[in-house]
């Protein structure tokens, strides 16, 4: 049974095994999802804030219809969550070098001016 047949049980079997029917039985599905607004037809995929049974449905069109394979192409706001997928990866990574920069380099070579020798800038010098 193809998951197309499941997403739409009013379509029979034989007819939805013609690939006329299949073709014309996505974009049927996708008007009906339209007309209960929960397609977005400016940019063609499942509106952003779907759950439950109205969410599997809308995504399972959505599988149907995409034939890209890498992740970030196959799911619908797939290009919007590599963007803040690539800033947590940045800001990890530069986490992560300032730790091991930290743990590596000793105190005394990060902080210099810290540890500097005083030069005769005591207290007791006399300046007010």
């Amino acid at each position: 049974m193809s998951g197309l047949s499941r997403i739409v049980p009013r379509i029979p079997i034989r007819q939805a095994s013609t690939k006329a029917h299949d073709a014309h039985a996505i974009w049927k599905e996708v008007n009906r999802l339209a007309s209960e607004g929960k397609w977005d037809n400016l940019n063609n995929q499942p509106k952003l804030f779907l759950f439950g049974k109205a969410k599997r449905e809308t995504y399972a069109v959505y599988r149907a219809m995409n034939t890209k394979t890498d992740y970030w192409s196959t799911t619908p706001y797939g290009q919007f969550l590599k963007g803040i997928f690539r800033l947590v990866l940045a800001f990890a990574i530069i986490q992560g070098a300032v730790s091991l920069y930290e743990f590596v380099v000793p105190e005394e070579k990060r902080l210099h001016y810290k540890y500097r020798e005083k030069h005769g800038h005591d207290e007791g010098h006399g300046h007010h």
